[in-house]
């Protein structure tokens, strides 16, 4: 929207192609997030946390409470990680679950919607900024499957997968995305 103001973009964990485009394109990300979703089935806390993300569509639109959301994301929040049981992992999730503050109304768009039919790559071709795309190799909702498309999509970028990696790179493997992104960066000076 503002060629002319930004002169580079980090997108990290971007999700650009809803289930229903990727469903008629054979499925990669949805098959990417079951396999992903498997790596944590033998956890004690995964029968919970999968119920809660089975049923979530449905219980965020049926919900007048924000603190329901933020209860049920900080109940899944293991999922968006590639190794939930390293201790350095547990105390950041355990931090970040105290910092959740749901926005209900942008919730149930999200919901309501917006994230089945969302398909970003007929704009994408209109940013003029070099991009950076950075995805986590083991990230259930915004892994590979979604990063590569969208770094397709845009006329200069750069995709890095992060390996053994959730949807938090900036948490799950702090030394190689600083230096991704610092690189990155150097290599794209304003």
């Amino acid at each position: 929207m503002y060629p002319e103001s930004v002169q580079a973009c980090i997108a990290v964990g971007a999700f650009g192609v809803g289930t229903e485009q990727d469903e008629d394109e054979g499925g990669g990300a949805a098959a990417e997030m079951e396999a992903m979703l498997a790596r944590h089935e033998g956890a004690d806390w995964y029968t919970d946390a999968k119920a809660i993300w089975d049923g979530w569509t449905e219980r965020v639109l049926a919900t007048d409470d924000p603190g329901e959301v933020e209860s049920m994301l900080a109940a899944v929040l293991p999922l968006y990680t590639a190794h939930p049981e390293r201790p350095e992992v547990q105390a950041a999730l355990k931090e970040f679950s105290t910092q959740l503050q749901a926005d209900l109304v942008a919730c149930k768009v999200w919901e309501g919607g917006l994230f089945q039919q969302i398909d970003l790559r007929p704009i994408l071709g209109r940013v003029r900024a070099p991009v950076l795309v950075v995805a986590g190799e083991l990230d259930l909702i915004c892994g590979p499957a979604q990063a590569r498309p969208i770094a397709e999509a845009l006329p200069s970028s750069t995709l890095s997968l992060i390996p053994d990696c959730g949807h938090m790179p900036s948490m799950e493997s702090p030394d190689l995305f600083r230096s991704t992104v610092v690189d990155w960066l150097a290599a794209h000076p304003a």
